[in-house]
């Protein structure tokens, strides 16, 4: 069996439909039982307000579109604007989740640049998993959010 390789590649303006796709397939699971109806307005309010949020507080912020055997499977988003990477934002669509495809993105990640930050949930726990496999731990907790990091040596 061949392995699957997986890439990254600038995302464009031409896949601002896929982002937007991605963003809502990993909400949709935080709201069970809400009808499609309700909810399709509601995550289409989050993703505006995610999307603003990010291009504020992160304005040099690269996305990229995760390739997984040359298929778009997913996003992330890095800030090398400070003095380490920052993990922004990365998402997995659901039919390709469980392969190990956001593990490797961020084990290429780490790699690459070292030192690598990142927030998450604090009760988003199977994130918390992921991250702490590639070395991240806990820094800082603030309204609930973990600031996580990678060692630096020195």
């Amino acid at each position: 069996m061949a392995l699957r390789t997986v890439e990254l590649r600038p995302a464009v303006s031409a896949d601002d439909a896929f982002l937007r796709r991605v963003f809502l397939d990993a909400r949709r699971g935080e709201f069970p039982g809400i009808p499609v109806a309700d909810l399709d307005p509601l995550l289409a309010l989050q993703y505006r307000a995610h999307t603003a949020e990010r291009r504020d507080r992160h304005p040099r912020a690269e996305t990229s579109i995760i390739l997984d055997g040359g298929e778009p499977a997913g996003t992330v988003t890095v800030d090398r604007d400070g003095p380490c990477a920052h993990l922004v934002d990365i998402a997995v669509r659901a039919e390709r989740r469980g392969r190990g495809i956001a593990s490797r993105v961020i084990a290429d990640l780490v790699a690459a640049d070292g030192h690598v930050t990142l927030s998450v949930w604090g009760l988003n726990f199977g994130a918390r998993r992921l991250y702490e496999r590639h070395g991240f731990s806990v820094v800082s907790e603030q309204f609930g959010y973990l600031l996580m990091a990678t060692e630096v040596d020195g």
